[in-house]
């Protein structure tokens, strides 16, 4: 088990492994499509710098009372929708993503091109998201409701798994080539 602190550098993740079991505590930003959709396709700056930051894929439930923010309720989303997205959101910097399931080998690539880590985190665990958050910091864009952008400050916020290193390896897609291969096997011997 590994504890990171946010925002992560190069020395902090370079000896990660696939596998890994992280908690990752400071500040983190929440985002899904729409944010990734203002960003990218509409050509709207995000609002802060994002280099060494580590984005959570999520659309939390909230409440907003007077100018505070607080979420009910936050859970990792699958991260195949922002594939499209992630070289350009990894080429502002982000040194980290968190998500659920698994990103393809397409993308795999630039996590060792921009030396940052894919982690996978349980799906239908919000309740472990929910709890690490300490607080929220800031929201930008309301108007996308849950899909708003979102700075939180977290504390020990996992267990998360190395799930893309920065070499470029990928857990899921070296388990499933493995699967595939065993299968074979077994299909010859019968």
């Amino acid at each position: 088990m590994k504890e990171l602190k946010t925002p992560l550098d190069e020395g902090s993740i370079e000896g990660l492994k696939l596998g890994d079991t992280v908690y990752l505590t400071g500040y983190i930003y929440i985002m899904r499509d729409a944010t990734l959709r203002r960003i990218f396709e509409e050509k709207v700056k995000p609002p802060e710098d994002l280099t060494g930051q580590v984005i959570l894929f999520g659309a939390p439930s909230f409440i907003k009372e007077g100018e505070r923010y607080s979420i009910l309720s936050v859970g990792v989303t699958t991260s195949q929708r922002m594939e499209k997205y992630i070289p350009s959101l990894l080429s502002l910097g982000v040194r980290g993503l968190i998500g659920k399931g698994e990103l393809s080998e397409i993308v795999t690539p630039e996590f060792r091109n921009r030396k940052a880590l894919y982690f996978l985190f349980v799906g239908g665990a919000a309740a472990l998201v929910t709890s690490a958050i300490e607080r929220v910091e800031r929201v930008w864009w309301e108007d996308l409701y849950g899909e708003a952008l979102f700075k939180v400050k977290v504390n020990a916020l996992g267990p998360a798994f190395v799930a893309i290193d920065t070499l470029g390896n990928n857990l899921l897609l070296n388990t499933k080539r493995q699967v595939s291969d065993n299968l074979k096997n077994l299909l010859q011997e019968i």
